[in-house]
C-alpha cells in the first residue's frame, strides 16, 4: 500500500504518540510496508503504555502491541531515519526542530498534517516522501497556523475541537478529566492520515 518510515513524538511516549502509532498501523493494515514508530521528548525509558489507550480495543493484536510497548526517548538518529515526523503538539515540534533543524521540512504536528494533507493522492512507489512533499508545499502556501482566526476555525470544524487553545496541537491531558478528549483528538487526526495514505479509515466502516 505504501512504504517509508513515520516517527510520532509526544512528551512521555505513553499516551498520544503510541496511540497514534498503533492506530496508524491498524488503519494501514497488513498490506502496508510502512514502518511506524513512536518516542517521547521527555520519556522515561521502559514506562508502559497508558491503560486507557490499552483499553481502546479488545482484539488480540491490539492487546499484544499495547502490552509490548515501552516508552523511549527520541534521539537525533531517530529523526534522521524517519521519512516523516509527526509531533503531538506545536511545542514538541519546536523541540524536535531545535534538536535536528536540518530535518524541519519533514516535521509536522498530527493535526497540521491531517489538515494540509487534504486532497493528497499518490500513485507512485514512494508514497510517504510524496506525502511529505505535498504537506511541505501546502504549508508554504498556507497562512501560518494561529495567524488567521479563519484558519484556526477550519481546523476546529474539521476535528470538532474546543474554541480555546492551539488548533494545530493535541494537548497532554494525561491523568486529568480531559484525557478522553485527548484520545479522541488523536484518533480523529490519525483517521484523516490513514485515509490520505490509502488505508482503511476507522469511521468508514
Amino acid at each position: 500500500m505504501t512504504d517509508g518510515s513515520i516517527l510520532i513524538v509526544c512528551a512521555a511516549n505513553v499516551c498520544r504518540s503510541p496511540l497514534a502509532e498503533l492506530a496508524l498501523r491498524r488503519g494501514l493494515r497488513d498490506g502496508s510496508a510502512l514502518s511506524v514508530h513512536s518516542a517521547g521528548v521527555r520519556a522515561h525509558a521502559g514506562d508502559p503504555i497508558c491503560t486507557e489507550v490499552a483499553a481502546r480495543h479488545a482484539d488480540a493484536s491490539w492487546q499484544e502491541q499495547t502490552a509490548a510497548h515501552r516508552a523511549r526517548e527520541v534521539t537525533p538518529e531517530m529523526l534522521a531515519d524517519a521519512t516523516l515526523v509527526l509531533a503531538a503538539s506545536r511545542d514538541i515540534r519546536g523541540e524536535l526542530v531545535r534538536m535536528a533543524p536540518e530535518f524541519r521540512d519533514r516535521m509536522f504536528t498530527l493535526r497540521e498534517a491531517a489538515h494540509l494533507g487534504e486532497g493528497f493522492r499518490s500513485g507512485g512507489t514512494d508514497t510517504v516522501r510524496d506525502y511529505v512533499a505535498f504537506l511541505d508545499r501546502a504549508r508554504t502556501r498556507a497562512t501560518p497556523l494561529g495567524a488567521s482566526a479563519d484558519r484556526g476555525g477550519r481546523l476546529r470544524r474539521l476535528f470538532g475541537g474546543r474554541s480555546g487553545g492551539d488548533p494545530a496541537s493535541i494537548a497532554d491531558r494525561h491523568g486529568s478529566r480531559g484525557h478522553t478528549e485527548t484520545i479522541r483528538e488523536v484518533e480523529q487526526a490519525v483517521d484523516a492520515l490513514v485515509g490520505q495514505l490509502g488505508g482503511q479509515r476507522r469511521h468508514s466502516s
